[in-house]
């Protein structure tokens, strides 16, 4: 239910407000997926230094735990990453992370990578089942 009010809030332009709920997202469960929310507000919303750092803790935090390669994606989209976040992309596919990737064909976080070949062909290699 926080993840959807902060998203609502982010979509809506309310950025500040969408990354409060985000960080006690955080903080109530600790999910990659909400810190990797707040690392693709803060790079949309200009705040790179704060988006780098979100990448790392992801990326420290994959030591110890599992982490999507669908969530560092997701930042490196706010980051403006396009090739860094096809790649992951990539490799979410390979990891048969079917519900993070099974939406890529309407998943609005996605949006900006489909003008790029690369995704349109992921897209394609999803849809034809080869998942």
């Amino acid at each position: 239910m926080i993840l959807a009010t902060a998203t609502a809030l982010e979509i809506k332009g309310f950025n500040e407000e969408a990354a409060a709920q985000f960080k006690k997202a955080i903080e109530l469960n600790d999910d990659p997926l909400s810190r990797a929310l707040l690392g693709h507000l803060y790079a949309r919303s200009g705040r790179k230094d704060e988006a780098i750092e979100i990448l790392r803790q992801l990326r420290e935090l994959s030591k110890q735990r599992y982490v999507l390669a669908f969530n560092l994606a997701l930042v490196h989209i706010g980051l403006g990453e396009k090739d860094a976040a096809i790649d992951l992309l990539e490799q979410a596919h390979e990891q048969r992370d079917g519900y993070n990737i099974g939406f890529i064909k309407v998943d609005p976080w996605l949006d900006p990578l489909r003008a790029d070949p690369r995704f349109e062909a992921l897209v394609k290699k999803f849809s034809a089942g080869n998942n």
